[in-house]
């Protein structure tokens, strides 16, 4: 699969990757290993992307995207399918994803529509203020790059890139290594529907290579990314070599907090649908679960006996509701560090291996304790349940607070205000109450505190990041 740099179709002659199928190792098609220099021509090009688009009216732009929705929807089917493929989620998961993109990318459209300036009033402060009028309009901030996640593509590109594209942003897009053809074949859509081609243009190639180059170019005016903490800190400091804004959405190690008087059947059917979307890979997702001991031993016995009726298998099958992980080395890395919880003192109790490949059971840790790495801020990107044994609020409080991630949490019990009181104490920018922390609407301000990243990302805050204010001062007028 091409793609297309400075208005021109890149890949013949480079050299290529394959991407390859996470349940079998199959190959499904190649994209092209994009060498420096294309990636400095690309960002070259942006601006010239930039002045096209967004010279182009609200409504204009805004003509063009529904479109491009109306292409995607046309095609929806195709690209979920792909997405499976590539990724290895079922495909009612890339069914679910597809949706979402197409409801937030009108959802920008709207915002967008009524994103108003400021008018200030005349005469509060002392001087001739009072014959001035001074008013405000958002434009665009300019190139920006933009770095997609393997867990959820097409979703972060719907956040991210139809974002910045409504707002009149040129974008540059680093899709995932493991995972760029829904992407790849999302902005060949964009092309399709008017979007000019050197305001949106896919860079292709290993994140430590293409994302490094990117990041370090001078002519970015911003860098938006979800991912891993470490790759954050680095992008931020490669940024910050030419004060380059950026947006980061990083890892999270979410409590899961079970008071002594919740309804135990529902936290475990949260937990489930928390921990087990999309193989455990969603960064918002519980990952400790702190766990009441006049509860705990309920809890443990029915989400164990819950887990056992879990399917997994084949993702394009529809009887199985849990795919693989990306690759055979991510449920490699999930089993490593399955065995250091047990190493630490943890008694695995259910699943703790592959299944092959890149699938890996449903696995329970029970006897893990707030001195383990995975009580603090060791992020398992997989199916797994590491319990804590807590005796207090005050107990469930301080473990939750102790990892560097503040992303989200989630509160159990029947008493409402005081599963609020106990949420207004946790260091987290997302609280569910009697639900799992992998919740996120398209009008969310979702983002993290500590080291869970900078910046907010939803419909109700997107569009003022990556817009800039201009003031316009008409002096002496009145």
């Amino acid at each position: 699969m091409l793609v297309n740099i400075n208005g021109k179709e890149i890949g013949e002659g480079l050299k290529k990757l394959e991407i390859t199928n996470p349940v079998d190792g199959s190959v499904i098609d190649t994209v092209p290993d994009i060498p420096e220099e294309y990636i400095s021509e690309a960002v070259t090009a942006a601006r010239q992307g930039l002045k096209e688009w967004g010279g182009l009216s609200q409504a204009n732009r805004n003509e063009i995207i529904y479109k491009y929705i109306q292409l995607y929807e046309e095609q929806r089917h195709e690209i979920a399918r792909l997405l499976t493929l590539e990724t290895g989620k079922t495909l009612g998961e890339a069914e679910d994803e597809i949706t979402v993109c197409t409801r937030v990318t009108r959802g920008y459209c709207e915002m967008a529509a009524h994103l108003y300036g400021n008018c200030l009033p005349g005469g509060s402060t002392l001087g001739n203020q009072e014959k001035d009028i001074v008013f405000t309009r958002r434009e665009p901030l300019g190139v920006m790059a933009i770095i997609l996640p393997f867990n959820y593509p097409v979703d972060l590109y719907s956040h991210k890139v139809m974002s910045a594209l409504v707002a009149g942003n040129a974008v540059i897009i680093k899709p995932p290594s493991y995972n760029p053809l829904a992407v790849i074949r999302m902005v060949q859509l964009l092309y399709e529907a008017g979007v000019p081609k050197c305001a949106a243009q896919v860079v292709t190639g290993k994140g430590s290579v293409a994302g490094d180059c990117l990041c370090r170019n001078p002519g970015l005016d911003a860098i938006s990314m979800t991912g891993s903490t470490e790759v954050g800190r680095d992008i931020y400091q490669k940024a910050a070599a030419n004060l380059t804004r950026v947006f980061l959405e990083l890892g999270g190690n979410d409590a899961f907090i079970v008071m002594d008087d919740a309804d135990v059947d529902l936290a475990v059917e949260e937990a489930v649908g928390s921990r087990m979307g999309n193989a455990g890979q969603i960064c918002c997702a519980s990952k400790r679960f702190l766990i009441h001991q006049a509860v705990k031993q309920e809890f443990v016995e029915k989400l164990v006996k819950r887990l056992k009726k879990v399917k997994i298998g084949d993702p394009l099958d529809a009887e199985n509701s849990v795919g693989c992980l990306i690759s055979e080395s991510a449920a490699a890395q999930v089993e490593e560090q399955v065995a250091l919880c047990v190493s630490q003192g943890a008694k695995c109790i259910l699943g703790g291996k592959r299944l092959g490949g890149a699938f890996f059971e449903p696995t329970v840790l029970d006897e893990v304790t707030g001195a383990m790495d995975v009580a603090r801020d060791m992020e398992v990107f997989g199916p797994v349940f590491p319990i804590i044994t807590v005796t207090s609020e005050e107990e469930a409080i301080a473990l939750a607070n102790q990892s560097c991630y503040g992303l989200s949490g989630a509160v159990f019990s029947r008493n409402t205000g005081r599963a609020v009181s106990i949420a207004s104490r946790l260091e987290t920018a997302g609280n569910v109450i009697n639900g799992g922390s992998a919740y996120r609407t398209p009008d969310l301000a979702f983002g993290g505190y500590k080291k869970s990243g900078i910046g907010r990302e939803g419909i109700s805050r997107t569009l003022e990041e990556l817009t800039q204010e201009k003031n316009y001062i008409l002096k002496g007028v009145l």
